[in-house]
């Protein structure tokens, strides 16, 4: 693979990103005026979990736009940055795969640090739903605007608002057809018409503002934006998996290695151990844990890490003793070097990289079993967006709605064939 081909594979990368950031510049700008006001007031306080998120969110919209702009002067030569060199370089030696999944990779890295940026609406929101809800993709609805109260004190407070509260949406109306009698505005919506002054609705020229919205994959059962609702599913499940692995990783290292060093009975132990967790079926063992500690988040973690352990111990500890017989070891052995730095040293950074490969491929099947269980109802509960969660939704309004269950399928698969692409990738470099 040459050079020219990674080029242009990180410049079209860069272009998609910053199109998004483009769609999205509205609420960028309103985040970062936020943030100006906050320093200019001395209010830098964050009073929920929401406003950490977005200002999280911000930061690392910064950046992505920075590194994005910064490459994209790289490649048309106004810019020579030393990094981007050494990174085509890296990526010019590895193979198509990998290269793909790095990418894909680097998008939902991007989607899951920017949500509350890029999302177009709260995943929970929703409004109208006689209206809104089960829209194909494409859809657009034509809407009103309710004029801005008076009672804001400040600009910092209408932008909280707007941001954290939804306040920009609760004034759409959305209406089927529209007509103006004097004064009065009504508003023909499904099987319903409403009457509002004038005076209380954006107008322009004397007559009121028409606004649309456009809803790129359609609208649930309850009128939420499914485009943002797959974005924050797509988090949970990155958020879930990337912990899990860091949990089963620790602990079957932990496991493997000891015995691997070790040997003889702790080693006897710790591989019945093994076996024993091996004997249940991961999925019911999955169930049966939940069923005692519930299914929030951070259980779901711990439980499907303590459900991967085994396989990483087991790879480990096999690792451990055919490097424990190679002779710069042996040597340390001899020179009275502590077992401990012996692991750290010498076994981990020659036995990481198929356990690297195995930690990819659990992080899928970590993935999918997590959507598994969201479709069961055993998952992280509404209104929680989740991938499995959307696509049983979609099982049940399948025969209205089956672009609900093919859109959050499509992002499952999305996830799912990133890490497969990075672990073929690695294990074909590692054979090579």
């Amino acid at each position: 693979m040459n050079a020219k081909v990674v080029r242009n594979s990180l410049l079209v990368t860069s272009i998609f990103i910053l199109s998004i950031f483009l769609l999205r510049s509205e609420k960028f700008a309103l985040g970062l005026n936020l943030v100006w006001l906050k320093v200019a007031s001395l209010d830098l306080n964050l009073y929920n979990i929401a406003e950490i998120d977005f200002f999280v969110g911000l930061f690392f919209s910064l950046i992505f736009f920075f590194i994005s702009i910064t490459l994209f002067l790289h490649y048309s030569k106004l810019l020579q940055i030393k990094f981007f060199e050494w990174l085509i370089n890296a990526l010019k030696n590895s193979n198509f795969e990998f290269l793909v999944g790095v990418i894909f990779l680097y998008l939902l890295i991007l989607v899951s640090l920017t949500a509350p940026i890029i999302s177009p609406d709260d995943p929970s929101f929703f409004k109208d739903i006689h209206l809104t809800k089960l829209n194909q993709p494409f859809k657009r609805l034509n809407y009103i605007k309710l004029k801005f109260p008076e009672n804001f004190l400040n600009e910092k407070e209408r932008i909280e608002q707007i941001l954290f509260e939804n306040f920009e949406e609760e004034r759409r109306i959305y209406f089927i057809q529209i007509k103006v009698e004097g004064s009065l505005v009504r508003l023909f919506r499904d099987k319903s018409v409403e009457e509002y002054e004038i005076e209380k609705i954006e107008t322009k020229d004397g007559n009121p503002k028409i606004y649309s919205d456009l809803f790129l994959l359609g609208t649930d059962e309850f009128g939420r934006d499914l485009l943002s609702r797959i974005i924050y599913g797509t988090r949970i499940s990155l958020l879930i998996g990337v912990f899990s692995v860091l949990v089963s990783f620790l602990l079957g290292s932990l496991i493997g290695y000891s015995a691997g060093v070790f040997g003889g009975f702790i080693d006897n132990l710790f591989m019945r151990f093994v076996d024993f967790f091996l004997s249940f079926p991961i999925l019911f063992l999955v169930i049966f844990l939940i069923a005692f500690v519930g299914n929030s988040i951070v259980l779901l973690i711990l439980v499907f890490g303590f459900s991967g352990w085994m396989y990483v111990a087991r790879l480990a500890r096999n690792e451990t003793l055919a490097c424990m017989k190679k002779e710069f070891v042996q040597t340390s052995i001899l020179a009275g070097q502590k077992k401990f730095l012996i692991v750290i040293k010498h076994i981990l950074p020659n036995t990481f990289a198929p356990i690297l490969i195995t930690l990819i491929f659990q992080f899928s099947n970590v993935v999918i079993a997590e959507s598994a269980l969201s479709f069961l109802g055993l998952g992280v509960q509404p209104p929680t967006p989740t991938l499995g969660g959307i696509i049983k939704t979609g099982y049940d309004y399948f025969s209205l709605a089956s672009w609900i269950s093919f859109s959050s399928g499509f992002a499952l698969i999305i996830i799912v064939l990133t890490f497969n692409l990075i672990g073929e990738g690695l294990k074909k470099f590692e054979l090579r």
